[in-house]
């Protein structure tokens, strides 16, 4: 057998097609279900998907011609293609003192969608969505509002391993928040059984601590979220909407498979955006099933191929500390590939960055990388540690690869995948480094290599 044609037998694959939530998956997502904490001035509540689509609001088109203009929860994603490359729009300056400012939970029950994602060697991932109506972007001097924007989804997810809770992820605008950190470290509260996750003003995104964080540093001005105790404190216990995650969604959960955007579409008009791409206005968010929910994405060889590989468990080990360990579970046809191929070694590629505000012209971090191998034997987990960062850095992100000798001089690798590190500066909460690697030969063998790897390493944590 050649290396490609072995490579291609373990690329071959299809989703896990999963039921209902279990009872014991619905309790454990009670069980963990957070409370948030919302800023003492905040005044954009989340809301139901019911409550948003009822409001004074269409589906268009990118020339803002109206597609759908009576929105249910079952026919929003009646449009072709599922609604992708529509926008949810409504007036936003007649909604801001109105029906965007949603429904204050402290006086008003409303939904936590709650997606439940088992997965192998005990893990249970739980993901609990945050909706709110509208997001209020910063107030920046000189440049005015930056950032509103209709439809706001926020996450923050609590990793169980063998029903016990091992780290949680604060997520925020796309890819910042506070990152993964132990359970350990994280504020708890209902005698230190459950999670706190502290809500940014006006826009949402979550945070593992009360405080000023920026987010982004756009050379001409930074854009930051600030969290508080003393305002709202929302119990979510008694407001899950459980959900299985992947599933087949269909009748009032329709809304899961529309594609388009929760809200307006965006301006690009403003002076600054050469320097940040958002405007007074910016498109609003898709939906939360995405496939970064599970980690990260399927990979997928071309149509013709017909070969993709199944989702991966990657939401990574938690680390303040210099070192990381990696512990991985091995496909069995993975010792077969090995043997017939001579990639042999398994191996690990470790990225450190800095923890120090950044300062170079580019606005970013400075990072550093080590790899370490070790020898594919016939087990089905493996442990392997990196050498350890520097001083004043931390671990953000990693891959992993087959390799044909020791040296790392022939490796196939899979993309860099985001650890979402905690750091230990308040002021760069969520530094993350993610840089995938670009195939450009889709014929040449080693596309497949590289996409194999996202088959058999199944699960790091």
């Amino acid at each position: 057998m050649s290396r490609l044609s072995g490579l291609a037998v373990l690329v071959f694959g299809s989703l896990l097609a999963l039921a209902a939530p279990t009872p014991e998956n619905i309790a454990l997502a009670k069980k963990y279900a957070p409370q948030w904490r919302f800023h003492t001035s905040e005044v954009y509540w989340p809301s139901s998907v019911e409550y948003f689509l009822s409001g004074p609001i269409k589906q268009t088109d990118g020339n803002g011609n109206v597609v759908n203009g009576a929105l249910t929860t079952s026919n929003v994603d009646d449009a072709t293609n599922q609604g992708s490359g529509l926008y949810l729009t409504t007036d936003i300056d007649a909604g801001k003192a109105s029906w965007l400012r949603g429904q204050n939970p402290s006086t008003t029950a409303t939904a936590v969608y709650t997606f439940i994602a088992p997965k192998d060697n005990g893990v249970v991932d739980l993901f609990y969505w945050l909706f709110t109506p509208f997001n209020e972007g910063k107030n920046v001097p000189v440049l005015g509002q930056v950032g509103d924007h209709v439809g706001d989804w926020e996450r923050m997810t609590v990793r169980t391993v063998n029903g016990v809770a091992t780290q949680i992820d604060y997520h925020a605008h796309g890819d910042t928040g506070s990152g993964t950190i132990p359970w350990s470290q994280a504020l708890k509260f209902d005698n230190d059984q459950r999670p706190v996750g502290y809500v940014a003003k006006g826009s949402h995104g979550f945070w593992a601590t009360a405080g000023t964080f920026t987010y982004v540093n756009a050379v001409v001005f930074k854009l930051q979220d600030l969290t508080s105790d003393g305002g709202v404190a929302w119990d979510t216990k008694n407001s899950l909407v459980t959900l299985a995650y992947p599933d087949t969604y269909s009748g009032s959960l329709d809304w899961l498979n529309y594609k388009g955007a929760w809200g307006n579409l965006g301006t690009t008009n403003c002076w600054w955006y050469v320097f940040h791409d958002e405007c007074k206005i910016v498109t609003g968010p898709t939906g939360p099933l995405r496939p970064d929910v599970l980690g990260a994405p399927k990979t997928t060889l071309p149509a013709k191929d017909k070969m993709q590989g199944p989702l991966s468990q990657t939401l990574g080990a938690a680390s303040k500390a210099a070192n990381s360990s990696f512990t991985f579970y091995v496909d069995p046809a993975a010792h077969t590939l090995a043997s017939e191929s001579g990639y042999t070694k398994l191996a690990v590629s470790k990225t450190c960055t800095s923890t120090v505000e950044p300062a170079d012209k580019d606005g970013k971090p400075a990072t550093t990388a080590s790899s370490t191998a070790i020898q594919l034997t016939k087990a089905n987990k493996f442990t392997i540690t990196p050498e350890a960062c520097g001083t004043n850095s931390t671990v953000t992100s990693y891959a992993v690869g087959l390799c044909a000798d020791s040296a790392l001089a022939d490796c196939a690798w899979a993309p860099h995948r985001a650890l979402r590190a905690y750091s230990a500066d308040p002021s760069v909460h969520g530094i993350q480094i993610a840089t995938a690697i670009v195939v450009s030969d889709l014929d040449n063998w080693r596309c497949c290599k590289r996409n194999m790897v996202n088959y058999w390493l199944l699960q790091s944590k």
